[in-house]
């Protein structure tokens, strides 16, 4: 098996236009190993500085979070002239694949899950967005790319949110021209017509993905790349009832106001949305929670079937070919190399003395188990 620093790599999970996936073994003592996901900068992009700055903001914005709504990521580190991030591994797939694979069954989400689903969501984005320093300062994070493919739940039925590739910060370097950043898709008016974004564009994103849960298609429908950007900045799309009047008024009242044209008229923050929703879920008579969609996933995706997603953070089948991006190169040194943020971590540090005893390998087993279950 290959090696990725002191990651020992067991397979390819995908690669993207910017970055490979793969899954990986870090080893501590007494034989204790977990699994994650390295992402590793394409070969072809390692030189070029002006990604890796985009590589470096990336790891700068994600080690500061830690909620369990969003993809942890453990370590950022650089092997020779590349850089790695070590990443949390979810056993599952993105959300996109969910719904591709409901409609190849002609399914969607119940209604109920799908509410879930979009609480779960908001409270991840609600932390980030308030994330401040160890001063105090407010961090300013905004996501830019909420999107199902941006979207991991497990089989267990956790979500997470993943990709703070484009996130903006207030220390990141974001470029005044070089395009839109994100997907046109689930953009917010202003963020496609090149204004500047806050909290509230993450909130019109997330409420698109709520919509599109509910319809079970997407929303966005153009001939044109050039008519479906028109519509992205003008903003006015049906409302989720206008499609399906069985939608819950509650529900379809949520995304109206996620989505307004007018970011002043769209929840303020995320905890609002996720409190409206969980509103609507103590309404409800079902209980709709992790195990709920654990087990709509596993009536969607049987484990024994050979149809199975594997995608991770967004990234393309393992197998795909994909066109690394063009990126003009940048001589200008790079921003934050040594400032990347230290990290808070906890130290458990064991020293135990035993007298001689007949049970005391029997001890000494238990202690490497109960080491095993507080290991990362």
């Amino acid at each position: 098996m290959d090696s990725l620093g002191r990651y020992t790599v067991l397979r390819q999970i995908g690669a993207g236009g910017m970055a490979e996936v793969f899954l990986a073994l870090a080893r501590g003592a007494e034989g204790l190993e977990k699994q994650l996901v390295i992402k590793k900068i394409l070969p072809a992009l390692a030189s070029n500085r002006r990604f890796v700055q985009m590589f470096v903001d990336e790891a700068r914005v994600a080690m500061r979070l830690n909620h369990s709504n969003i993809v942890q990521v453990y370590d950022f580190e650089q092997l020779g002239e590349t850089f790695i991030l070590a990443m949390e591994y979810v056993d599952g797939s993105d959300l996109l694949a969910l719904q591709q694979a409901a409609r190849r069954q002609d399914q969607r989400m119940p209604f109920g899950l799908a509410a879930y689903v979009a609480q779960e969501l908001a409270k991840g984005l609600d932390y980030a967005h308030r994330r401040r320093d160890e001063r105090g300062t407010p961090l300013d994070i905004v996501h830019r790319d909420i999107s199902p493919q941006n979207v991991l739940i497990s089989r267990e039925g956790a979500i997470k949110i993943t990709d703070f590739g484009i996130a903006r910060a207030r220390w990141a370097h974001d470029e005044a021209s070089g395009g839109l950043k994100g997907k046109l898709g689930y953009m917010a008016p202003e963020q496609a017509s090149g204004r500047s974004v806050d909290r509230r564009s993450d909130i019109f994103s997330l409420g698109v993905v709520l919509h599109e849960l509910l319809v079970g298609r997407h929303l966005l429908s153009a001939s044109s790349s050039d008519q479906a950007l028109k519509l992205v900045r003008a903003g006015v799309h049906p409302a989720p009832r206008d499609s399906d009047p069985s939608i819950p008024e509650e529900l379809d009242a949520v995304v109206r106001r996620a989505m307004a044209v007018d970011p002043r008229d769209r929840y303020d923050r995320a905890r609002d949305l996720a409190r409206d929703l969980g509103i609507y879920l103590h309404g409800v008579d079902e209980i709709y929670d992790a195990h709920s969609l654990e087990g709509w996933i596993d009536g969607l995706l049987p484990l024994d079937t050979d149809d199975q997603p594997t995608t991770v953070g967004g990234a393309a089948p393992p197998g795909s070919t994909v066109t690394p991006p063009t990126i003009e190169e940048d001589t200008q040194p790079l921003r934050g190399f040594g400032e990347i943020e230290q990290r808070t971590v906890v130290l458990v540090e064991t020293k135990i003395e035993l007298e001689p005893h007949p049970a005391r390998a029997e001890v000494s087993a238990e202690l490497t188990r109960l080491a095993g279950e507080l290991a990362y």
